[in-house]
């Protein structure tokens, strides 16, 4: 363990591959037949139903496309037109601050975010957020989910996954398409929630905090791995995340959860910031 961190740091250096968790038994990633019931819009709240003849969802006044017949664009209302495989808002969009909001979340979201699969501290992430992640039941929802292949392998099996993602540079896997600030899914309707490295890449990550919040049953788990950082926390160098987070921001964001249980593992060896891994629970 690391002496110099606040905390305990553990030094983990098991990995596992994803090809590795891909042969293993996991999760299901559920349809769009089987997550309607769950299913709201990220405008009005309201339940969304399908017609299967235009393929569309509907919440009886605003419409959402279904991408190619298999991807369900999720987005609000306003943003809709600004998305090709990724949302692009143009500087022309508007003054007001919603567009402003998302023009700055467009921009961020224009560099490369993800490590190559055959990198080692990669791995030994994924072999880490298994091992946490082995309490989740039932409906689990990845926001920022990038491949869900993946976000469902990390996953117990006999649990049932959906992604979200405001990417989408395929059409496979099933995933929705949406943003963690409007999560389309009804109140309490969703059994757990992962941020799997991606809650640094929300603008307004608190907001995201509170969609999570409200979508979770009673009890349900919040899952959330993330940097934090002890010093050299500037962005003035970082093209793709909002957010170097210090341990106390986080925690203070889920005052209005249980917090359940908590590791810290060290990062490439780094003094300036470690791993965090938390689970929390939803308050009745």
């Amino acid at each position: 363990m690391s002496s110099n961190h606040q905390y305990q740091v553990k030094l983990d250096t098991r990995v596992v591959s994803p090809e590795e968790l891909f042969s293993q038994a996991h999760a299901k990633i559920l349809g769009l037949g089987e997550l309607l019931p769950m299913l709201a819009s990220p405008d009005s709240g309201k339940r969304l139903d399908y017609d299967p003849k235009t393929q569309t969802l509907s919440d009886g006044d605003l419409i959402y496309p279904i991408r190619d017949g298999s991807l369900p664009l999720l987005l609000p209302e306003r943003l809709k037109e600004y998305f090709t495989d990724r949302l692009a808002v143009p500087f022309d969009a508007g003054l007001d601050s919603f567009m402003q909001y998302f023009l700055l979340a467009s921009i961020k979201q224009s560099g490369e975010i993800n490590a190559a699969s055959d990198d080692v501290h990669y791995q030994r992430h994924l072999f880490r957020l298994r091992e946490f992640c082995r309490s989740c039941k039932g409906l689990v929802l990845d926001v920022g989910c990038d491949d869900p292949l993946i976000g469902s392998s990390l996953l117990p099996d006999g649990t049932q996954y959906v992604g979200l993602d405001p990417f989408c540079m395929r059409n496979e896997p099933f995933r929705l398409v949406g943003v963690g600030e409007f999560l389309p899914f009804q109140d309490a309707s969703v059994d757990c929630i992962v941020f799997n490295t991606s809650l640094d890449h929300i603008l307004d990550w608190r907001r995201a905090l509170d969609e999570a919040n409200r979508v979770l049953v009673p009890n349900g788990k919040l899952y959330i791995c993330t940097l934090a950082w002890t010093d050299r926390a500037g962005l003035i160098t970082d093209s793709v995340h909002f957010h170097h987070f210090r341990e106390y921001e986080i925690f203070g964001a889920l005052s209005n959860l249980n917090i359940g249980k908590v590791q810290r593992y060290d990062y490439k060896g780094d003094e300036h910031r470690y791993g965090l891994y938390i689970q929390a629970d939803k308050k009745t």
